[in-house]
């Protein structure tokens, strides 16, 4: 026994006793063993406990991430939607203000004009390998059209109709050569005949054939239809001078004419089916 009391493990036995009796003294004091308990509880649950919340908050965000995404896309979808429909209001806009622009020629021609009749024409086809940029609309008989009739725009003479179908009808341009036009010089009043070919065709141009050695056209005037042979009425723009040379048979001069309306950019045209021949 003596040497028990003496030995280490009595007095570290001694000292835990001692540790806990303070302990329970203090916890007397302050409130009693369960503030004790819950005051070392707390010193190990509280970093768990913010270990947890840090945890539960990243997931939280990860998972808010692909709300957030969801969200995101859907308003992206929204906006992608809102700008088909005003790309589609658009389209309709240009369509009408197009519309619009092409009834205002008519009416301004028709106005100058009082004797025109007027089928309004579409462009439906015109190959890509004609030289001449002959070309079919979507109007033919049932609307009054017939081979024949000049077909203009409000810049000028486009052509004549060469074969009229049901609803369609084929379009010959003033650049093929098959194209001949009574046509004067609106300065001089000098008159000729328009033709063409492969090479001018081109270049986008015609001639002006048989004007008299004695002419005094030059590069800048007008050329417009004269009305001779009643194929087209008088004073249709057909185009611009742009130079003025000796013609092969020494006796006569010609000219190089640029038209006014572009014959390979059409879209529209306007076929005269009527007109006053004397006027």
């Amino acid at each position: 026994m003596k040497h028990f009391l003496k030995s280490v493990g009595f007095k570290v036995l001694g000292g835990v006793a001692l540790i806990l009796i303070g302990l329970m003294i203090y916890a007397a004091s302050s409130g009693g063993v369960a503030t004790f308990v819950q005051s070392a509880a707390g010193v190990v649950v509280t970093p768990l406990q913010s270990a947890v919340s840090s945890v539960s908050d990243a997931v939280s965000g990860f998972f808010g991430g692909f709300g957030n995404a969801r969200d995101l896309k859907q308003q992206v979808a929204d906006l992608e939607a809102e700008v088909r429909a005003l790309r589609e209001k658009m389209v309709d806009y240009d369509e009408i203000k197009l519309q619009n622009d092409w009834y205002n020629q008519i009416l301004s021609l028709h106005e100058e004009n009082p004797d025109y009749t007027f089928v309004s024409g579409k462009v439906i086809a015109q190959d890509a390998s004609d030289p001449f940029c002959n070309f079919s609309i979507n109007v033919g008989t049932v609307a009054g059209v017939k081979a024949g009739d000049p077909v203009v725009t409000a810049d000028g003479l486009v052509g004549v109709i060469e074969e009229a179908g049901l609803t369609y009808s084929k379009v010959r341009t003033v650049l093929d050569p098959a194209l001949k036009a009574s046509v004067s010089v609106s300065r001089t009043d000098e008159s000729g005949y328009t033709g063409g070919s492969l090479t001018l065709a081109e270049q986008g141009l015609l001639r002006l054939n048989s004007l008299e050695r004695t002419s005094s056209a030059v590069s800048g005037d007008f050329v417009i239809t004269s009305g001779l042979g009643g194929v087209f009425p008088s004073g249709l723009l057909v185009g611009r001078i742009t130079e003025v040379s000796p013609d092969t048979d020494g006796m006569t001069l010609y000219g190089l004419v640029e038209p006014f309306v572009d014959v390979s950019e059409l879209k529209r045209v306007m076929v005269i089916t009527s007109f006053n021949k004397e006027g």
